[in-house]
This record gives C-alpha cells, sequence and structure tokens, in this order.
C-alpha cells in the first residue's frame, strides 16, 4: 500500500522588506549630517518585520571568534560580505580564502530521534513489519502489538511534532579579493535542515468503524475492570464517553482495560499531552476507515539550499571620511534538495545528517541579488554599521520529492538587516557588538525564527612584522525557547610578513546525549572556521 506523505503547513511569508539608502546634501557641510542620517536608519531598521530567510551565517575565521560581531568590525577582505560600507576605508589590497560551518540542534531532537530509533531497534526481528501487516490485513493486534502502537503513536512519534525544532546548519566556503575600495568575492554558502513531523491524521489501527473498531482494539470478552471506583485516570472517563457514543456494548470495560494496557506497556496516561494523543488515537480509530497507522508517515523533511554566488563590491567615502556607502551586486547560483524520510527508515539520529549529503532530488536555478551596507566612523576608536544582505529578496526553485507533490514550489531568501558597533579600548584591544534586526523565518525547518545577537573581542599582540591575535565571544538567538542556547567562541590569528592565518571554534555549555554518537555529550550548537589571507597597504 503506497504511503502518502501528508502536507505540514507554512506559515505566510512577510512582505518583501524594502530598504533605502540615501544622502541629503544640505547647504552647511557638516560631518555629524550622515552619522546622524546612519543613526536613524539604524533607529529605523530595528521596527522592521520578520522576514522568510536563514540564520545569519558567520563567514570568516576572525568573525567566527569574536561570536559573528563584524558589521562595524570588518576592515578587510570580507567586507563584501559583512558590510559594504567598510571598503570606503582602508587602501589595502589583499585576497583572503575561508572555510567555515555552523549546526545547530534546535529544541530536544537529537533525544527524540535518537528515542524513536532505539524503540525500533529494541523490537524483535520481524515484530513491527508483522505489526505493519496485521493492521494493514484488518486482522485483531494482540497485547503486545497494542503496547507497541501506544508506544510509538501516543509517545514517541509526537516528541517529532514541536514546532521549530529540528537539525539546522550551514557550511561555507570563499575566495575573496580586494584593491582599495573594490572587492570581488566568490562564496559558496549551504544551508541544510532536518525538520521532524507527526503524521496525526493517520492513528487508526482498524479498517472498520464505531463499535466494531472497539472490539478490534480491545477484545470486550477479555476485558476487566482494572480500577477500583475513584482511582482511574481521568481519561478513562473520556474513552468511556466516546465508547458509548460509538455503541460499544461493554463501554467502561473496554475503556479500562485499554487504558490499563498503555500503562503495562509504559505509558503515563496522567500525562496531559500523552492522554490527549491517546483520545487522538482512539477518536482515528472509531471514526475512521481509511489511513491507519500503517501509512502514518511521521518522519523528516530533508531539505537544503547550497547558493554560489560571485560579487562585485565598491563604496565610497562621504564627509571627510567618515561616512563610507557601498553595494555588493551579486550573480547567484542555487541548488536546492527535498528529499522526506520515514520514521522506520531512520535507524539513528545520525542517518538524517547523512541525507542532507546524499539526497539525489535536486533542482538548480539562476538569479540576482543585492546587498547595501553603511559604515560610520565619527572617530578612529568608534565604527557603527548597518547592512542588509538579499534586498531583492532571490528566489529559488525547490527540489519536488515525488512522496511529498504538494508544497512549496520555490525558496526564497528574504532581506536580512544586521546592524553593529565596535570599540577601541586601545589600539590593539577592541570590543564588538552585533544584532539582527530582522527576525528571520526559516524556510527549512519549519516554524524556527532567529534573530542572533553577538558580542566579542580582539586583542593583538604586535612583535615587530609577526602579530598575534586573541579573540573570543559569544551569541544567542534571541528567539529560541530559552537563554540556555548560547554559544561561546574563541579563536586565534597569526600574522607574519601580511599573510594571516586565522582559526575559530565554538560551542553552547547545552549538550544533549546521544546514543547513536556512544553517549557522548553533543553540544545544541557548535561551528568551526579556518582562514587564510593576505593584506598589504599601498
Amino acid at each position: 500500500m503506497p504511503r502518502a506523505v501528508p502536507q505540514p503547513s507554512f506559515t505566510d511569508r512577510s512582505p518583501l522588506l524594502h530598504i533605502r539608502l540615501s544622502a541629503h546634501r544640505s547647504g552647511a557641510k557638516r560631518p555629524g549630517a550622515l552619522f546622524t542620517a546612519a543613526l536613524a536608519g539604524l533607529a529605523f531598521s530595528a521596527t522592521a518585520p520578520e522576514a522568510g530567510a536563514e540564520e545569519w551565517s558567520f563567514i570568516g575565521a576572525r568573525y567566527q571568534g569574536m561570536g559573528g560581531a563584524g558589521v562595524a568590525m570588518v576592515d578587510d577582505e570580507h567586507a563584501s560580505y559583512w558590510n559594504p560600507g567598510a571598503l570606503a576605508f582602508n587602501k589595502t589590497v589583499g585576497g583572503a580564502l575561508t572555510a567555515g560551518a555552523q549546526v545547530a540542534a534546535e529544541g530536544t531532537v537529537l533525544k527524540n530521534i535518537d528515542r524513536v530509533a532505539n524503540f525500533l531497534d529494541d523490537l524483535s526481528d520481524g515484530e513491527f513489519d508483522q505489526l505493519i501487516d496485521d493492521i494493514e490485513a484488518g486482522n485483531a493486534i494482540d497485547a503486545g502489538q497494542l503496547a507497541t502502537v501506544l508506544n510509538l503513536a501516543v509517545v514517541e512519534l509526537p516528541s517529532l511534532a514541536a514546532k521549530g525544532e529540528g537539525l539546522i546548519g550551514t557550511a561555507n566556503a570563499a575566495l575573496l579579493l580586494r584593491k582599495d575600495r573594490i572587492a570581488l568575492s566568490g562564496i559558496g554558502n549551504g544551508y541544510f535542515a532536518a525538520d521532524p513531523f507527526f503524521d496525526r491524521e493517520n492513528l487508526s489501527v482498524s479498517d472498520l468503524t464505531g463499535d466494531a473498531a472497539i472490539d478490534q482494539l480491545v477484545d470486550p470478552v477479555g476485558a476487566m475492570d482494572r480500577y477500583a471506583p475513584g482511582e482511574a485516570p481521568d481519561v478513562v472517563a473520556e474513552i468511556e464517553a466516546i465508547f458509548v457514543a460509538a455503541g460499544s456494548a461493554a463501554p467502561n470495560r473496554q475503556a479500562e482495560e485499554l487504558v490499563f494496557q498503555a500503562e503495562q506497556a509504559g505509558v503515563n496516561v496522567n500525562n496531559g499531552s500523552v492522554a490527549n494523543g491517546l483520545l487522538d488515537l482512539i477518536n482515528a480509530t472509531v471514526t475512521t476507515a481509511d489511513g491507519n497507522f500503517a501509512d502514518n508517515a511521521s518522519g523528516a523533511f530533508v531539505r537544503g539550499l547550497a547558493v554560489e554566488e560571485i560579487g562585485l563590491a565598491y563604496a565610497h567615502p562621504f564627509w571627510k571620511d567618515r561616512i563610507g556607502i557601498g553595494g555588493n551586486l551579486k550573480y547567484m547560483v542555487g541548488t536546492t534538495f527535498n528529499r522526506f524520510v520515514r520514521y522506520d527508515d531512520v535507524d539513528s539520529a545520525s542517518d538524517l545528517l547523512d541525507e542532507l549529503g546524499s539526497s539525489k532530488r535536486r533542482e538548480t536555478s539562476h538569479t540576482a541579488s543585492l546587498e547595501l551596507g553603511v559604515m560610520a566612523k565619527p572617530y578612529e576608536w568608534l565604527r557603527f554599521g548597518i547592512t542588509a544582505r538579499n534586498v531583492t529578496s532571490p528566489e529559488f526553485d525547490l527540489a519536488r520529492d515525488p512522496s511529498r507533490p504538494g508544497g512549496k514550489s520555490k525558496l526564497t531568501l528574504h532581506p536580512q538587516v544586521r546592524a553593529g558597533a565596535a570599540l577601541w579600548i586601545l589600539p590593539n584591544w577592541a570590543i564588538a557588538f552585533d544584532a539582527d534586526l530582522t527576525k528571520n523565518e526559516s524556510e527549512l525547518l519549519d516554524g524556527f525564527e532567529s534573530r542572533i545577537v553577538s558580542l566579542g573581542t580582539e586583542f593583538k599582540i604586535p612583535v615587530w612584522k609577526v602579530a598575534l591575535a586573541l579573540r573570543g565571544g559569544a551569541y544567542l538567538n534571541t528567539e529560541a525557547d530559552s537563554a540556555d542556547s548560547i554559544a561561546l567562541t574563541g579563536g586565534i590569528g597569526l600574522n607574519v610578513f601580511g599573510f594571516n592565518v586565522d582559526l575559530a571554534v565554538g560551542a553552547s555549555p547545552k549538550t544533549e546525549q546521544v546514543e547513536a554518537a556512544g553517549d557522548e555529550e553533543i553540544p545544541s550548537r557548535a561551528n568551526v572556521s579556518a582562514m587564510i589571507s593576505y593584506r598589504k597597504v599601498f
């Protein structure tokens, strides 16, 4: 019997965020005029609506080591990505080759996937297949099979239903070239997600309806009064009411027997969400003849978008080099993949990660977009920046999974606005702060929202023509359910005669124990990056 995948709903996206950066020259040429305008733009952008965009990527080991604080700090070839306005200042020539990755397990997704996989692994050989065969054939299921269905349909699979929980990450590589105020960039940025899904529709364990389905679920002959008066769990009365309405001959005994069997199987029927799941299963069994548990399509949608872009950026200084305004025009090639993985086809949490790289359902499309940036430098020791990425909302065709013919046909990178400030406490010691001004709603992981706030520092130790840079930082998704999703970062950089080598790593103190990884504690967030570059002042 073919197993159709139900279509999850996707939230409506916000309208296109329009961004205009302009300068007005008044009669008095005051250096603070455009600086004030830049601050006004910052304040205006802070009210920007949410955008359907992926989490901001930390490109460049220097900025990843500083927790992702780069909008006002950037002063090298990475300006075309972090803030094109910064190209207006330093007169240098150079190039950089960088690669990095970020990954996050949102919520308790690793634990939930592991638990489902382990439950299936603990079943004896052929036990699950026999259960599915019996349900498809319309056979009555025994007590052991009922226990399996109750655990899967009421406890294990519903744990996949939490909105915004899943695996999400980015990987990037870039070749960046710069001469004076012009930059040429080649950037590959990949966005990946495994989005767990619980099928609430196909829960029936019978091909019958009404009292006949109840008798197939709980044999009325063997059903017994299992609880003393007043000691039955609350859900018994609700189940009995369903059985009475369906015409059961022994509604109280069958209700008590079913709840007792659930408790014997380890189901906590006193838990509100578990009790509701049990009622969903019973209602489906009593009222639905089609779409039984054999067709249940709980699992995960594995989606990805890999974008290769070639950009040409330029910035111009204004008001005695205190303001830089720039843009980055880029040509983009996007490749998407999209695959659904059913829960009983997943052996462990690591299988979902494997799917990110092995899916063969791909679609490639071409488009173009634009980045804009402003850098304000009122003093040599203080900078403010604001940048807007993908201001034209580039779209890419979404690859289709034959098992899911409906759903979205496009993936869109809506505009993102990010602002920052950098303060040099000493000539060789800086502190930087960044914040997303848009709330970014992922199109790959349904319900996942991000608004990243970053704080970082860099301390340089110069020794003749050699310099050592020590970096540290932290970043937090302020849209996460709890503040323990913060991640700490650190990095190191070495400059020898203009040649630079930079490394950065980061992880969240919050961990999940994953049996598929040998019971290791896995950080809920992690990142790593490496970069080599060369710069020369002329």
